[in-house]
């Protein structure tokens, strides 16, 4: 009979690469109709959606359910539990676990349902904004998000059995399915429900506003409803209905062994030790989900509507390399990791008790995988900084029309964000293993990090405010990015502390000589010849793209003559970009291409000998 670690490992490494180009996929789907609904909406309601409901949201489901789900996925739950329960054979889609550690994947459905009260009714009394409040579909939008939120909940013991059975795809195909539904469903209802005879409706429908706010809550809610329905599906196609509804059910386990010597029988509903690891892993994640959404908290207190639709768009195509590449990998390494590793204190070099035994194999797989994916990460930082600052108006225009490039704060933020986004792809990476890997001591220390940070963004953030009121320089030099390079300098705290975790980690648990790795930042830099190459292109780009730009009345005046006219002007502008492009890539391919074939090797070369081991 498959050990079921082993079964969760081999699914996790054996489908990395189809899970990123599934993920992938999925999210560049997911930029295309944002296409069309950035074109439908308007600044404000676009705004208060990505920047205001979609942190009620977030917080909602992250308060809820992070803490599990990181913990859950973690092979030391089976191991933990195993050494203390009796052995009792469970089959069917409860395979793999036990009964006391299964019921803590339902908590996320009570705490939710609390916790989607309880803010819900704060956001509408106490910190919406006062012109939404009289919009006749505001409430009717935040029902629609809270609804969503729980079908998401009840998810939960689903996606996490999913990944423990060796089914990891399975949540990535459901997301796909439910972006797909979302985004068509929110320009379905703008663009019919409003020409729709109605009289009910055409009550609550009485401009762009309410019809926009009722748009994306019914995009919301059909998001949640379709992952669970697709979820219900698969598994019902697998294990039958009786088996998956079981999932639901919290059953006890009896702890036998010393006990049972005596003639008694202790019952367990939760298994402790991993409780205790979830509630540590919660507590950090309250600090976390603090420090990566600071910037949105900000936004939402302070900045008018028209300003949050701004830094939300900006925020939003920031964000496209970080959804189309960075997650996908961050969620498909941190399952790996979760699956292969076991926790080592990396002071002590000891495992801690009761672990699976960490093999070489496995630290050769994930040692590789690394170091590949760091060098990945250093190309495309480079990328990302020679050509996204120059480039943000021009850009945006294409991609979102003339409104958002020239009217708002959206190009300024969006070139901040080219120098954020290398940080946080690095940190998505050395953060993902820590969480995998650690154990409740080094959770807690992690959490002293944290708090640095948090006194790092603060003080970072009231330092360029500071600088701004006095100087008028500083002003044009910051603008409305603060926000932007406070939040880069704390993530940029914790990406330090969590690579020094990885090559700590690596270098103790790498006892074979053959097979020590150089994970650190040194090691991850292209040639000097490639760094080179890049430093000319950025400053040329930042040279040359002002001279070549047409200015803000040239394209306000073209824009409204047609698309082509405006484009006609940018050519210029876009030849320079696609000769500096073919440069990069040529000399990337050149001088990086055996690295590369490495780095994109290491995916499946994981998937492979962990099939060669079973």
């Amino acid at each position: 009979m498959a050990d079921p670690r082993k079964t969760a490992a081999a699914g996790a490494a054996s489908s990395a690469s189809t899970l990123i180009l599934l993920q992938i996929c999925s999210r560049i789907l997911t930029f295309v109709l944002n296409q069309l609904l950035v074109r439908l909406v308007s600044p404000s309601v676009f705004g208060l959606a990505n920047i205001q409901l979609e942190l009620l949201i977030s917080t909602i489901l992250f308060l809820s359910r992070d803490a599990f789900r990181t913990i859950l996925i973690r092979n030391e739950c089976l191991a933990t539990s195993s050494s203390t329960m009796g052995q009792v054979k469970i089959s069917g889609a409860r395979k793999g676990s036990t009964n006391s550690v299964h019921n803590l994947s339902l908590l996320p459905i009570p705490i939710g349902f609390t916790l989607t009260m309880a803010a819900c009714t704060v956001y509408i009394r106490y910190i919406s904004p006062e012109a939404m409040r009289f919009v006749p579909t505001f409430r009717v939008s935040i029902a629609l998000y809270a609804l969503g939120a729980l079908s998401e909940l009840v998810c939960e013991p689903l996606i996490i059995r999913a990944v423990r059975l060796g089914h990891p795809t399975w949540r990535v195909k459901a997301e796909g399915i439910g972006v797909f539904v979302k985004t068509t469903s929110t320009i379905a209802t703008i663009v019919i429900v409003p020409r729709l005879n109605i009289a009910s409706l055409q009550t609550y429908l009485v401009d762009e506003r309410a019809t926009a706010l009722f748009a994306f809550g019914i995009g919301q809610a059909s998001y949640s409803f379709v992952i669970l329905a697709v979820l219900m599906v698969l598994f019902f196609q697998e294990y039958g209905v009786s088996d998956t509804l079981d999932l639901y059910i919290a059953r006890p386990d009896s702890l036998r062994g010393a006990e049972k010597l005596k003639g008694t029988t202790r019952t367990i509903w939760f298994d402790r030790r991993t409780l205790s690891l979830c509630a540590t892993m919660a507590q950090q994640g309250l600090l976390k989900h603090c420090l990566t959404e600071a910037d949105k908290f900000a936004v939402a207190r302070y900045a008018t509507l028209e300003d949050q639709g701004g830094y939300a768009l900006a925020s939003n195509y920031g964000s496209l390399v970080a959804r189309i590449l960075f997650q996908p990998i961050e969620e498909t390494t941190r399952i790996v990791f979760s699956a292969q590793l076991p926790a080592l204190d990396c002071t002590t070099n000891q495992r801690t008790s009761s672990r699976p035994d960490l093999s070489e194999d496995a630290v050769e797989r994930v040692g590789s995988m690394l170091c590949g994916l760091f060098r990945m990460h250093i190309l495309l930082a480079c990328c990302m900084t020679a050509f996204g600052a120059p480039l943000s108006t021009p850009f945006l225009y294409i991609v979102a029309g003339p409104r958002w490039a020239l009217e708002t704060s959206a190009p300024t933020i969006l070139a901040a964000y080219t120098w954020y986004l290398p940080i946080m792809g690095i940190n998505g990476i050395v953060e993902g293993f820590v969480q995998s890997v650690a154990s409740e001591a080094q959770v807690n220390r992690y959490s002293r990090v944290l708090l640095v940070a948090s006194a790092g963004f603060i003080m970072a953030l009231a330092m360029m405010n500071v600088l701004v009121d006095r100087s008028n320089v500083m002003e044009f030099v910051l603008g409305k990015t603060a926000l932007v390079w406070a939040n880069a300098f704390s993530l940029a705290i914790r990406a330090a502390w969590c690579w020094s975790f990885v090559i700590a980690y690596v270098g103790r648990a790498a006892t074979n000589k053959k097979h020590t790795f150089d994970v650190s930042p040194r090691a991850a830099l292209p040639s000097s010849s490639t760094l080179v190459m890049f430093a000319l292109v950025a400053a040329m780009l930042r040279v040359a793209t002002p001279t070549l730009m047409p200015n803000t009345s040239q394209l306000s005046l073209t824009a409204h003559a047609g698309r082509w006219s405006a484009l006609r002007l940018l050519l210029p502008t876009l030849t320079l970009t696609a000769s500096c492009l073919a440069t990069v890539l040529c000399t990337v391919i050149l001088v990086e291409r055996h690295q590369l074939q490495h780095a994109l090797r290491s995916l499946g070369r994981a998937g492979n000998q962990t099939r060669k081991s079973q």
